[in-house]
């Protein structure tokens, strides 16, 4: 359920764009800028988030997003000026997402080891059919009554439904008697005591080396995996930021070009359980080099047609692989190095995926405005993704691959 609020209304801000700037006269780079602003202190509060996860498990935090959330969308819905629409989505957005994604996505693992790919994927479903339903409402709430109470509506139901999610979270399955997927803790466990069960589940969580944070920044892995990110990040905010103003300049209405996010949520969300399960057989890599392949494929459509189908088809061509790789980040974060620090590593992952969609959320603004169209915007993403591509396939990954994740080479 927190996946379903939170991330389907923050994924469909383009809804929002042209209302506002009606009301306002704003160009798409300024209102744009409000989004990416706020990704990049969602990814730089990501790491620290992801750090204090580790320490003390995520239910405070998962509150402090319910709060945060909430306040800044009641807030935008009273806002008057630019100033104040900044403040308000980059000061309680950005927080609220940099708690919400970090600590959830990085508590997971630590939960399961032999479906760790599914069970990222279902959780993560949620997501996309946030990202599917939310479209629908709030382009009712608009045309039938006006951008203001589409957000009151939706930091209502997210701060009501999120902190109430917050109260059945645990740091990890030791908190609860058990060892990851379920498995009863021994009685030569119970009898060493927490401490002893809790080394004990640290070897068997990953039987290659499990790293530290400042391990891991030394290998060539993180770097390659921090651009992958990067990439995603710019790809997938670039797209859910100016989707819909893109098709209404081409001529579709505003209902229609909410249904491109219906489609991309529903995508999104069967690509995750898909995908999630794939890659417990086939691997992590294989499944992102997957995603990647595809969604630039999907790219070259979208430059190349602008017809009604073709849209849908790369609605849910795009939807499917973006889906798939959000699971998968944290999941291949544990694969490449363990679950010791996994909170503050899949921080810095999930950091430089802000800062990518940063650029990618203003850039598209920035070029529009420049030129009058979006194509240099879908070319500097299509590059990126090729380039992630080729670095997916590089990567080393332990167990299954056979190779020691540590390597410098």
């Amino acid at each position: 359920m927190e996946r379903i609020v939170s991330m389907g209304v923050y994924n469909n801000m383009g809804i929002f764009f042209k209302p506002i700037m009606a009301d306002f006269g704003w160009n798409r780079a300024q209102t744009a800028g409000a989004f990416s602003a706020a990704g990049l202190l969602t990814g730089g509060l990501s790491p620290f988030w992801g750090a204090q996860a580790d320490k003390y498990g995520p239910r405070l935090f998962i509150m402090v997003e319910a709060i945060s959330l909430a306040a800044g969308y009641i807030l935008i819905s009273q806002m008057n000026s630019l100033w104040q629409f900044y403040l308000f989505f980059v000061l309680f957005i950005g927080i609220g997402q940099s708690v919400s994604t970090t600590t959830i996505l990085s508590t997971l693992p630590r939960w399961f080891e032999a479906k760790r790919g599914m069970v990222q994927g279902i959780v993560q479903s949620g997501a996309g059919l946030g990202i599917g339903l939310a479209p629908l409402l709030l382009t009712y709430l608009i045309l039938n009554h006006n951008w203001r109470l589409a957000f009151l509506v939706s930091g209502l139901m997210i701060g009501g439904i999120v902190f109430m999610v917050a109260w059945i979270f645990r740091r990890s399955p030791q908190d609860m008697g058990i060892l990851p997927d379920g498995k009863p803790v021994s009685l030569d466990d119970t009898k060493r005591g927490s401490e002893s069960s809790s080394k004990s589940n640290k070897a068997s969580a990953n039987s290659s080396k499990t790293f530290t944070f400042r391990e891991a920044l030394s290998t060539h892995n993180l770097r390659k995996l921090l651009f992958v990110t990067m990439a995603a990040g710019f790809a997938h905010i670039l797209i859910v930021t100016h989707l819909v103003p893109y098709a209404t300049d081409i001529g579709f209405s505003p209902t229609v070009a909410a249904t491109f996010m219906v489609v991309i949520g529903l995508a999104n969300a069967l690509s995750k359980i898909i995908l999630g399960l794939a890659s417990d057989r086939v691997g992590r890599r294989a499944a992102l080099a997957f995603c990647f392949g595809l969604a630039a494929i999907m790219f070259v459509l979208l430059m190349t047609t602008k017809g009604l189908w073709a849209l849908y088809i790369f609605a849910a061509g795009f939807g499917f692989a973006y889906g798939g790789w959000l699971p998968l980040f944290p999941a291949i974060s544990a694969d490449l190095f363990g679950v010791r620090s996994l909170g503050a590593i899949y921080g810095l992952t999930n950091a430089s995926s802000a800062v990518g969609g940063a650029l990618g959320g203003f850039m598209g603004g920035y070029i529009f405005d420049s030129t009058q169209s979006y194509s240099y915007a879908f070319l500097i993403s299509e590059m990126l993704l090729l380039v992630a591509f080729a670095l997916l396939l590089s990567l080393k990954i332990q167990g299954k691959d056979n190779h020691d994740v540590g390597s410098h080479i």
